[in-house]
């Protein structure tokens, strides 16, 4: 097993790598909408799910997963009323055949945020 680590997503806050990568395949943790440039989290759902979103392809993309090669996908919303939207955004996100994904309603998340995703991928897809 060997962690794999990007400045492109926020860094682990407790006992935990952002991905592991055993054999071909990639583990990511789960990512919160934690804007890496600054620690912020915004406001907006909208903007909550963009950046759980992108910082989950960043770290798949550090570990050498490309968009075409991730396998599954696991969401996380506190609120199922953010399934559309966040669906909307999923599918720009990745690209068709779409990964296999999983998505389910949480009563609550680490520091208050809306939505945190997990994934799995291969590596070879950039």
């Amino acid at each position: 097993m060997i962690p794999a680590e990007t400045k492109d997503a926020p860094l682990p806050s407790g006992p935990y790598s952002q991905a592991v990568i055993s054999g071909d395949i990639v583990f990511v943790s789960g990512q919160i909408p934690i804007d890496p440039t600054d620690g912020t989290v915004p406001e907006g759902t909208e903007d909550q799910i963009r950046i759980a979103l992108n910082n989950t392809i960043s770290v798949l993309s550090a570990a050498g997963v490309g968009k075409g090669h991730v396998l599954k996908v696991t969401v996380y919303l506190t609120d199922m009323k953010d399934f559309a939207l966040m669906n909307s955004i999923y599918a720009k996100t990745f690209y068709a055949p779409y990964p296999a994904r999983t998505c389910v309603e949480v009563s609550s998340l680490p520091k208050g945020v809306r939505i945190m995703v997990d994934a799995v991928g291969e590596t070879g897809g950039h």
